[in-house]
C-alpha cells in the first residue's frame, strides 16, 4: 500500500480549505479518509516519512488538529520519526498535556499508554491503564493489554482478574483463553 503512497496522494483530495469550511465543501467519502489514515500507517511501517507526513497534514486540513483521530495519528507519525529517548520523554510530556486539558480524548490516553510501554516504563502504563478503565471500564482491549502487563510482572491474580474481566465484556473472546497459563 506504501508503495501507491504517491499515486494516491496526486489523486485524493487535499483539504485545501481550512477546517471547519472543508468539512462543508468536500465531495470526498470516509473511505478516501480512512484510505489516508491506513496509508499513514504503512508508509511509516516501510519507512516512508514522507508521504506518511503529507496524508497526516491532509487529515489535518481536512478534520482540524483538535480531531481525537488526528492527535492520534500525529503522535503515532510524531514517535515514529523520534531520534532518540529525548524526543519520545517530548512526546510524552505532550500526551500528558492533552491529557490535563481532556482527561477523557482515549486516542492520547492509548497512545501514551503505549509509548510507555514501549519505552519499557511498565509500572506507569499499569497506572495509565487502570485510569482508563476508570473511564471506560468496558474496554476488552484496555483489559487484556492491562492483563498482559500483568503476567510479564509476575502479578498473577491480577493478570487473571483483567482476563476475566474480559469474558465478562466479550464472553465469545475465545481466544482469550490461549493466554491465560
Amino acid at each position: 500500500m506504501s508503495q501507491e503512497a504517491p499515486q494516491l496522494l496526486q489523486t485524493s483530495p487535499n483539504g485545501s480549505l481550512p477546517y471547519p469550511l472543508s468539512l462543508l465543501a468536500s465531495p470526498e467519502n470516509q473511505e478516501a479518509w480512512l484510505a489516508h489514515e491506513n496509508l499513514i500507517l504503512s508508509c511509516l511501517r516501510t519507512g516512508d516519512d514522507k508521504s506518511a507526513k503529507l496524508c497526516l497534514e491532509r487529515l489535518v486540513a481536512r478534520f482540524g488538529e483538535s480531531n481525537e483521530r488526528v492527535m492520534a495519528l500525529k503522535g503515532i507519525y510524531e514517535e515514529a520519526v523520534a531520534k532518540n529517548d529525548q524526543a519520545l520523554e517530548k512526546i510524552l510530556r505532550s500526551y500528558e498535556e492533552l491529557l490535563q486539558y481532556d482527561p477523557t480524548n482515549m486516542p492520547i490516553r492509548k497512545r501514551r499508554i503505549a509509548l510507555l510501554k514501549s519505552t519499557s516504563k511498565t509500572s506507569e502504563a499499569i497506572s495509565a491503564l487502570t485510569e482508563l478503565l476508570d473511564f471506560s471500564p468496558v474496554d476488552a482491549e484496555a483489559w487484556a493489554e492491562l492483563s498482559e502487563l500483568y503476567y510479564g510482572q509476575g502479578a498473577y491474580q491480577q493478570a487473571m482478574f483483567s482476563l476475566e474481566e474480559v469474558l465478562l465484556i466479550m464472553p465469545n473472546a475465545w481466544n482469550v483463553s490461549n493466554h491465560v497459563h
